[in-house]
């Protein structure tokens, strides 16, 4: 896997950066215009996003966002990362612009624009991966990492639309239902848990009714994540 490499569309990823870094510059002006005027120095200027101390001055002092169990800093500032952001998200619409922001800002400089520079001069991409670079026993890969390409919003799963075939190839997708129960299952030599996989049903929802003592049509989704 690592001599052989992954065939990139570079061409898609130009366009989707063009795509990105002109909503990206959108979303700047609205920020600063849901700032206000910000003054540093001897006079007015645009504050910097990317500065957590100067992000932390317009949020706190000048828009007066009082947050409750808000954490801090080591420096002892009120933090900006993005799990503190998520907490005010109703408090100001200037927040749920600097989350987008952040987005944006991270698949471009994490993926978008770093991995074609990373291909080689054969059109595919070369990681490293590593047979025993995970504490799960699982595989790993580095230089780039290729198992956390972005999947939780539509903005991020676009990426992996640069991952294309050979020409005459197709890219497959294979996974393990429910690996993990099912060695379970053969090494404990639990006859209900291997009964559920002989006949086809969903583990969870099996196990469920066994628990809460219901039939499997009474199984609700909270019953079935317990």
């Amino acid at each position: 896997m690592n001599e052989r490499g992954v065939k990139i569309d570079t061409a898609y990823l130009k366009k989707l950066s063009q795509e990105y870094h002109k909503e990206l510059s959108v979303l700047e002006k609205k920020i600063h215009i849901l700032a206000g005027p910000y003054t540093q120095g001897s006079g007015e200027a645009e504050f910097n996003i990317n500065s957590p101390k100067q992000l932390g001055d317009v949020l706190f002092n000048r828009l007066g966002l009082k947050p409750a169990r808000q954490k801090k800093t080591e420096g002892g500032a009120l933090s900006t990362r993005e799990s503190e952001l998520l907490k005010m998200r109703e408090m100001h619409p200037i927040i749920k612009e600097i989350l987008e922001y952040r987005e944006f800002q991270k698949l471009l400089s994490t993926y978008i624009d770093n991995l074609p520079e990373m291909v080689g001069k054969d059109g595919r991409l070369h990681a490293e991966f590593l047979q025993a670079g995970a504490a799960t026993g699982r595989m790993a890969s580095q230089n780039p990492g290729l198992q956390n390409i972005p999947i939780q919003t539509e903005r991020g799963r676009r990426i992996r639309n640069a991952f294309v075939a050979e020409k005459g190839n197709t890219l497959l997708a294979l996974d393990y239902s429910q690996i993990e129960l099912r060695v379970a299952a053969i090494l404990s030599g639990d006859e209900k848990l291997a009964h559920i996989f002989q006949a086809g049903e969903d583990v969870h929802t099996s196990v469920a009714a066994y628990v809460f003592r219901v039939s499997r049509d009474e199984i609700t989704k909270e019953m079935r994540r317990e």
